[in-house]
């Protein structure tokens, strides 16, 4: 190997990564994709390059430009991330990402709990205690991440928007939007637009808190406990009857 092959070697920098981060930031609702990102972002820092250069981030992940995109203002939706903008020594407007909302999540231990989606929650732990964890205040940020991970992929930039949009223009609260995802899993139904339907229904029958919610859920399911009960006393009756060829004297008092 020449000189100038080791030269440039040790002269090009390292990416120090914290050991906690690398353990734990699945749990904490980062995505593969949006963690390579996060490493190349703290590679173009090392190499004092000022702005977000996307060009040289896609060549380097094999990822389109627009991907690279999302990946980024998912990670600013989770809270993982906030844009400066600086001027260089040019005068020229540099926007730059600031990691510092992550290694906060990190230093304070507090990974994210919806890492194990309501499906699960349920199957093992219970209803009651996926109620008692749905009463938590989530954050904006919890509802990206609880979505995302129930999807089991990275959200699209339309899914993104629409979610956006429910918190924004909508209004709807993020503890609702967490119990309608929890609807549609245990309904299989988990999409956009049925969560959305959810949140209207819930919407227009004036629910304010979480208990008008499971109350109508408790009552929901009672009424199929009903239900199902009523069809097991009805009496079972032959359906092999020939009704033309049968003597109905019998049935009369």
């Amino acid at each position: 190997m020449s000189e100038e092959a080791l030269r440039r070697f040790f002269n090009s920098g390292e990416v120090a990564v914290n050991i906690l981060l690398l353990q734990n930031y699945r749990y904490f609702g980062m995505s593969n994709d949006e963690f390579l990102v996060f490493l190349q972002v703290k590679g173009q820092v090392v190499r004092n390059q000022d702005d977000i250069r996307l060009r040289e981030l896609s060549q380097s992940l094999n990822l389109s430009e627009s991907k690279i995109s999302m990946l980024i203002e998912q990670m600013k939706q989770k809270g993982f991330l906030e844009f400066i903008s600086k001027r260089d020594e040019q005068g020229r407007v540099a926007m730059q990402l600031d990691f510092s909302p992550l290694f906060l999540k990190l230093m304070q231990g507090k990974p994210n709990d919806y890492i194990a989606t309501a499906e699960q929650k349920v199957a093992t732990q219970g209803a009651a205690l996926v109620e008692q964890q749905s009463q938590q205040r989530p954050t904006r940020a919890d509802v990206f991440n609880l979505i995302e991970v129930e999807f089991g992929r990275p959200l699209s930039p339309t899914e993104l928007e629409t979610i956006t949009n429910w918190l924004n223009i909508d209004h709807f609260r993020p503890d609702f939007i967490k119990a309608a995802v929890q609807e549609a899993v245990l309904n299989g139904a988990l999409n956009l637009r049925y969560i959305e339907t959810i949140l209207v229904n819930w919407q227009k029958r004036n629910f304010h808190s979480l208990q008008d919610v499971y109350a109508e859920r408790k009552n929901r399911q009672n009424y199929k406990l009903s239900q199902h009960d009523t069809r097991e006393k009805l009496p079972k009756l032959p359906t092999d009857v020939d009704i033309f060829n049968t003597d109905w004297s019998q049935f009369k008092e």
